[in-house]
């Protein structure tokens, strides 16, 4: 991410003074053009993809959903959800990685496109996820799935709504079980401020974090594990499926998702860690140059590789 030049009001300390909602306002007044490519984005029901666009109903509405059909008639599948801090994104971004994985390991892909903040704030992504991944266990039989076979991830902050649906599966004793969750450089304490978080030129502004952070929770809701996942206890992550986690160097998001693999080791879970040194957040997406903001970053292929591989042995 190329650095940007904050005005003066933007400055640490007049952000720490902020409340919720003057964040808010900033984030509507500014924010959005600091999404990627933002103000440049066709509507995303016009571009094509490689799969099914469908409507999937959760307790707030439907919501849209691409499915990725394997070859076989019954498969594994995995749920994958964009990133874009809670705000922005759709699952569009993602549909070449979705159809990766769906031919080079013949599983079922979903690929879901939750509700964003600040119009729908936690939990309502946390809820879509988890009501979406429900319903497609009702209709397996209607799509193939295999359900002793699934996995689920996420990029950015769709890692920490995997993260959070694999928690939600065990505490509340849901009616389906992950057998991986793939977290690619996911935010998984949004009870730090962002000035507090390690940082680097390439990393994510803090200014931005704390806007999107604002738009998505209250003050104080970062406390709760279904919003930090880093903040559990490891007594809480016991029954929690393999992790594979992926960070990146320069990522002001590295170190929590780091902890966030340790606390699960602590409670007995496999973890396949690794840190990419030289990379910055969102470089898993530019596998073949596909990110038109971003030239493909040299670790792309091989954290790609690992995310893939991960799957492999999970689900075949």
């Amino acid at each position: 991410m190329d650095q940007i030049q904050f005005p003066d009001f933007m400055s640490e300390e007049n952000m720490r003074k902020m409340d919720r909602q003057e964040l808010v306002n900033l984030f509507l007044m500014m924010g959005q053009a600091m999404l990627p490519n933002a103000g440049n984005q066709p509507d995303p029901l016009t571009i094509p993809v490689a799969g099914q666009r469908m409507e999937v109903p959760t307790r707030a509405g439907n919501i849209r959903a691409i499915f990725y059909k394997a070859k076989k008639d019954v498969a594994p599948v995995y749920f994958d959800m964009h990133g874009g801090g809670f705000v922005g994104g759709n699952c569009e971004d993602t549909d070449f990685w979705c159809a990766l994985l769906r031919d080079q390991l013949d599983i079922h892909v979903v690929n879901l496109n939750y509700r964003k903040a600040p119009q729908f704030p936690w939990p309502t992504a946390s809820n879509d996820a988890f009501d979406a991944v429900r319903w497609f266990v009702d209709h397996a039989a209607e799509f193939g799935l295999d359900t002793d076979k699934m996995a689920i991830g996420g990029h950015s902050a769709g890692g920490n709504l995997a993260a959070v649906t694999c928690l939600r599966s065990v505490l509340e004793d849901a009616p389906f079980r992950f057998r991986l969750q793939v977290l690619d450089y996911p935010p998984l304490d949004l009870k730090t401020c962002a000035f507090d978080k390690c940082s680097h030129p390439l990393g994510i502004p803090p200014q931005i974090a704390m806007m999107f952070d604002a738009c998505y929770i209250a003050p104080g809701q970062g406390d709760d594990p279904l919003v930090s996942p880093a903040v559990a206890e490891p007594e809480l992550l016991v029954g929690q499926p393999p992790a594979c986690i992926i960070t990146a160097e320069y990522d002001s998001l590295r170190d929590e998702a780091e902890l966030y693999g340790r606390k699960l080791i602590a409670a007995g879970v496999p973890v396949y860690s690794r840190r990419f040194l030289g990379s910055a957040h969102g470089f898993t997406m530019t596998l073949g140059g596909r990110d038109p903001m971003m030239s493909e970053d040299p670790n792309a292929k091989a954290a790609c590789g690992m995310m893939m591989d991960a799957l492999w042995y999970a689900l075949t």
